[in-house]
């Protein structure tokens, strides 16, 4: 970039900032709000119900091979159909 587009780049950025608020924290919910409590691992651990026997992976599996599925059938099939692939295979031949 040149010079006078830094410039002008810099400046215009200088009065955006210049121009927005300043929050204050100090007047609002966060100057009266309690510090955050400081718990250990086992207690957020605690809090998992004991009853998620897959962790949604059963799903995720099912899903899988459903595509790996699809996948082998997509494997089986031609895309071409004989026509143009005679007209493709001639094409390679006068190459």
């Amino acid at each position: 970039m040149t010079c006078p587009l830094k410039i002008c780049l810099f400046l215009g950025f200088g009065v955006l900032v210049a121009c927005s608020d300043i929050p204050d924290f100090a007047d609002g919910a966060a100057a009266s709000a309690p510090y955050p409590q400081i718990v250990s691992m086992g207690e957020i651990l605690g809090q998992l119900p004991t009853d998620q026997s897959d962790y949604g992976t059963g799903s995720l599996a099912s899903r899988a091979a459903a595509l790996r599925a699809r996948a082998n059938r997509l494997r089986r099939t031609s895309v071409v159909d004989g026509k143009t692939r005679g007209q493709m295979q001639a094409a390679l031949a006068r190459r």
